[in-house]
């Protein structure tokens, strides 16, 4: 299974620190560690500077520049965000994305996709759970 590309997992992000954030807590910045369901127990490592957290959407924004990723639907409640993200480049992607935040340093994802490989549809479910593990190395 291919991994989610980075852009989507931004997006995700973006939507935490999304306007409604007096809803739920806001991330704080940080090294940030996720590990992804379908991944059996390997994760990533992300730091996301003081100046990533008050901008995501700018970060996302920027993300890969062959992606023309875009989030639509957002729908809030409680510390529970969802809304969809479609794709057309480099893959095409479709994902309906649920994001709870848990507090300022842990939140969990999870996504229903379906991705395009080899001219082929693919569905499928991914989790994920991050977690702020310290600061950011110097």
């Amino acid at each position: 299974m291919r991994p989610i590309p980075l852009v989507v997992c931004l997006a995700a992000l973006a939507a935490a620190a999304a306007p409604a954030a007096a809803q739920a807590p806001e991330i704080r910045p940080g090294l940030w560690e996720f590990t992804m369901s379908a991944a059996k127990g390997m994760s990533q490592r992300i730091c996301f500077t003081p100046a990533m957290v008050k901008d995501l959407k700018g970060v996302a924004a920027k993300g890969d520049p062959s992606s023309d990723c875009r989030s639509s639907g957002e729908k809030v409640a409680g510390a529970t965000r969802t809304f969809h993200v479609s794709c057309t480049r480099p893959t095409k992607y479709e994902a309906d994305i649920a994001l709870t935040v848990h507090g300022p340093d842990h939140f969990s994802m999870t996504q229903d996709f379906v991705a395009e490989r080899g001219g082929k549809a693919q569905a499928g479910k991914m989790s994920f759970v991050y977690r702020r593990v310290g600061d950011c190395p110097k």
